[in-house]
């Protein structure tokens, strides 16, 4: 059976951000803090805190086909409205309206203001995303402009997906990365969240093999989903993610699974990491690495045989 772990390293790699544009995102993050921070003391209000949260945070971040947009999400937190009644916080509209004046002309592009968060978009391909929080009673509660202060908390959700990182290994985010590859490419109808709760509360650690770990995870997902069509979040507001599903989506999502774990079964199986390679390609496409075919080796090094004599043709000690 092929090893190709070392092809799963090579494709984490290709498909892990770049130290630039991690650097890129952290100088962002950091530039607009400081406008948001003094644009709150500029309007004599409470200094807001930040907490970066999402994948970037998670180290899940996946480099996205063809150029399309990478991302960070950074929680703004009001101060100030803890211990008091929420009729008297301010509309989200009007928090979002706050944010969007700090932010405004740092970009060329203006910030957008979106129903859950005040975006900043980059031309050099990148944004980041500011939802804006108020915590009362340890809850955070999100501005969401269409439907009002909400239960949502993403520092949460990190803290819990790092605990289950220290509980398991560092292959579990690993793990995380190849599927979101992998749905992106396939466009397989599941969210980032998604892919880490049902990989989070799945894993199959393989000490040195990712590709059996994803294989066994696959395999436990699939039952698991077989039994309970359902993708829970682990923090308030504790929501199926999954609820009302169409079957239509559902059957994607289940095919689409089946089929990787297929693909992974048949690469494991496979003598040459070339032919196994090719399975993965399938599923994950050309940014995942050609293997190298053994026969091909083997060929190579039977070329290119040196000895340090003649060699002896037949039996009357006569050299070639």
């Amino acid at each position: 059976m092929a090893d190709i772990h070392n092809l799963f390293s090579k494709f984490n790699s290709e498909i892990s951000l770049s130290p630039d544009k991690k650097e890129n995102l952290r100088r962002g993050r950091d530039a607009l803090r400081g406008k948001i921070k003094t644009w709150f003391a500029d309007n004599n209000k409470q200094k807001p805190t930040f907490c970066w949260q999402g994948s970037f945070a998670m180290k899940t971040t996946v480099n996205p086909i063809n150029g399309n947009e990478y991302d960070l999400d950074d929680g703004v937190y009001l101060s100030g409205y803890s211990d008091a009644d929420q009729e008297s916080w301010p509309a989200p509209a009007t928090v979002h309206s706050w944010i969007k004046s700090a932010v405004n002309g740092h970009t060329k592009q203006s910030p957008v203001d979106k129903d859950t968060c005040v975006r900043v978009v980059y031309e050099a391909g990148y944004h980041i995303d500011y939802p804006i929080y108020i915590m009362q009673d340890d809850i955070a509660y999100l501005a969401h402009k269409r439907d009002g202060w909400i239960v949502s908390d993403p520092k949460a959700f990190k803290d819990w997906f790092i605990e289950k990182v220290q509980d398991n290994d560092e292959q579990l985010r690993r793990v995380v990365k190849y599927m979101k590859a992998w749905k992106e490419y396939k466009e397989i109808p599941l969210k980032g969240i998604e892919i880490t709760i049902l990989v989070a509360n799945n894993f199959e650690i393989y000490e040195g093999r990712d590709e059996k770990s994803l294989r066994d995870t696959l395999s436990s997902i699939i039952n698991t989903l077989s039994m309970n069509f359902s993708c829970v979040k682990p923090v308030l507001p504790g929501e199926d993610l999954f609820d009302g599903v169409s079957e239509t989506k559902k059957n994607k999502i289940i095919d689409g699974l089946t089929d990787l774990k297929d693909a992974l079964d048949k690469a494991i199986a496979e003598d040459d990491p070339a032919v196994a390679s090719d399975y993965m390609i399938g599923m994950f496409g050309n940014r995942f690495p050609k293997g190298e075919s053994v026969k091909k080796s083997n060929e190579t090094t039977s070329s290119f045989v040196q000895t340090s004599s003649p060699g002896i043709l037949r039996h009357d000690g006569r050299s070639a």
